[in-house]
């Protein structure tokens, strides 16, 4: 039981750690979509560059690593893959708004300065709220359940048989 709890202790401590560090670039989005209309749109689009490398470098692998492990986990230890459905959409949703500013970045190097691209600005702030969210929603519902024990005497209840009378 020990191993448990320090295990799940551990996967707080690495999924906290990169947490701070995705708030970080999620900051970065923040700051270039409030640029937008501030900025030669051609200096944005580099902006908008690093945001995608941003994406590609350090949100996509994180991304990754709680698909494979971190949800696999937390499904086992509550014997069902509902918990975790709801973020996997979360994850979808960031790979489609992603997406949507993969194909604004070109066409902010070809705007003159002063034509501010409002889906650009749109699609940053989109990202930002759905990345915001999404971290909030695991660290207040998903983590927790790794601290759940799950041969305790409720999740036996839980899970057991449904008595019948006769």
């Amino acid at each position: 039981m020990t191993t448990k709890a320090g295990g799940a202790q551990a996967v707080w401590a690495f999924e906290e750690h990169e947490h701070r560090d995705l708030v970080r670039g999620i900051n970065r989005i923040h700051d270039v979509a409030c640029e937008i209309g501030r900025r030669p749109t051609p200096e944005l689009s580099v902006h908008v560059l690093d945001v995608l490398r941003w994406v590609e470098g350090s949100l996509e692998p994180h991304i990754a690593w709680e698909e494979a492990w971190l949800y696999p986990e937390i499904e086992a230890r509550i014997g069902t893959p509902w918990a975790t459905r709801a973020a996997r959409f979360d994850h979808q949703q960031i790979r489609e708004m992603a997406a949507r500013l993969r194909a604004d970045q070109p066409l902010l190097s070809r705007h003159e300065a002063g034509d501010p691209p409002a889906e650009a600005r749109c699609h940053l702030f989109g990202l930002e709220a759905l990345l915001r969210a999404h971290i909030e929603r695991e660290e207040r519902f998903l983590i927790p359940l790794l601290e759940e024990d799950r041969s305790s005497g409720r999740a036996q209840e839980l899970s057991g048989p449904v008595a019948t009378s006769d």
